[in-house]
């Protein structure tokens, strides 16, 4: 039987959400946004089943890892196996520099 992991933002990745879809909005139409905020959602919602995907990146915390999505995204997240939850620190989109804006996020 499967562990299942909680899955919640850190409330900076909320607001990173906000900002992927006016972005996509603006270039490509509402629709276009929804669609791309839902194919990231699909992604976030199987950290639950599977919390160790990614890329492990050995110049951050041992638990955080890079997960891509939906094409242009990337998210950022530590997953914490005493309290069996995985933390989207940070979701990067379109070739942001997630280095930096993940920094303030990890504690």
């Amino acid at each position: 039987m499967n562990t299942r992991y909680r899955v919640r933002y850190h409330r900076k990745a909320e607001q990173d959400l906000v900002d992927i879809y006016v972005l996509v909005a603006n270039y490509a139409g509402k629709q276009a946004a929804q669609r791309k905020l839902r194919e990231i959602e699909t992604v976030v919602k199987a950290l639950a089943a599977f919390p160790y995907r990614g890329s492990i990146r050995a110049d951050f915390p041992d638990n955080f890892r890079v997960v891509p999505a939906a094409e242009k995204a990337v998210l950022c997240i530590t997953v914490h196996e005493d309290i069996k939850t995985v933390v989207v620190r940070h979701v990067g989109y379109a070739g942001s520099d997630w280095t930096v804006s993940v920094q303030g996020r990890l504690t």
